[in-house]
């Protein structure tokens, strides 16, 4: 017979091993009373894991960052080439253009400030 699917929110539901009634009747010994399904040694294996996945997190928010700050000074460089090119041909347009790149570059530099210390802590 085919075994009930459990969904997402229902795995995530689980947070303890003796809850999966689906491993302890679906094998033939109970797998609850092994050393390593014990609270503590489930909180240790959390903590492992979540380290883990925090170095791996850290390695792609370094390349994030770097990502950010060429995006943040490319979308700068090429407002000002835009609004240089539209005095000439269509001034009204550049003025609004211009009004943009004000209310963009306020956020822009506070941004760029923060990623910049970022990009300077040791290990970045």
């Amino acid at each position: 017979p085919l075994c009930h699917q459990l969904t997402f929110e229902q795995v995530v539901e689980y947070t303890f091993l003796a809850d999966f009634d689906l491993l302890r009747h679906a094998t033939r010994e109970d797998i609850s009373q092994h050393p390593w399904a014990s609270p503590a040694a489930r909180a240790a294996m959390d903590q492992y894991f979540r380290v883990c996945h925090a170095e791996e997190e850290i390695k792609c928010l370094n390349v994030e960052v770097r990502r950010i700050i060429t995006y943040l000074r490319d979308e700068d460089r090429y407002l000002k080439a835009c609004i240089a090119q539209l005095q000439v041909s269509h001034p009204p347009l550049a003025y609004q253009a211009q009004l943009h790149h004000n209310v963009r570059a306020r956020f822009t530099n506070h941004h760029l400030r923060l990623l910049t210390e970022i990009a300077n802590l040791c290990g970045f």
